[in-house]
């Protein structure tokens, strides 16, 4: 994958339907499986509407995901709502994903590299 299939950017008003689709999209990808990492861009967005089920869907499809690939960075960046981000994150900590939050794109970078 390209980096720009490596960098997933949301923006304007983001719903947890969208989130789940993405990654759907994301995993049923025949490239995923060479993916080393992802970052999931935030920055742009005005608001996020996402429940607590989407949320433990969304956990669940990357642990499903890290099966067939368990060795990826995934550095999430976003100021709205950061806390939305480091819950997400909590969900790997028994994982072989490493999951960040990140406040800006450049931290993202440096730490992917």
């Amino acid at each position: 994958m390209g980096e720009t299939r490596r960098v997933l950017k949301y923006s304007g008003n983001v719903s947890g339907k969208e989130v789940v689709n993405a990654c759907s999209a994301i995993y049923g990808d025949h490239r995923f499986d060479a993916l080393d990492y992802k970052i999931v861009d935030f920055l742009d967005i005005e608001s996020i509407q996402i429940s607590e089920h989407e949320l433990l869907k969304i956990a669940f499809q990357d642990k499903a995901a890290e099966l067939t690939n368990p060795h990826i960075k995934s550095a999430i960046v976003m100021t709205i709502g950061s806390e939305l981000g480091e819950q997400f994150a909590s969900y790997f900590d028994d994982s072989g994903w490493e999951v960040e939050v990140f406040e800006d794109i450049e931290s993202a970078r440096q730490w992917i590299a």
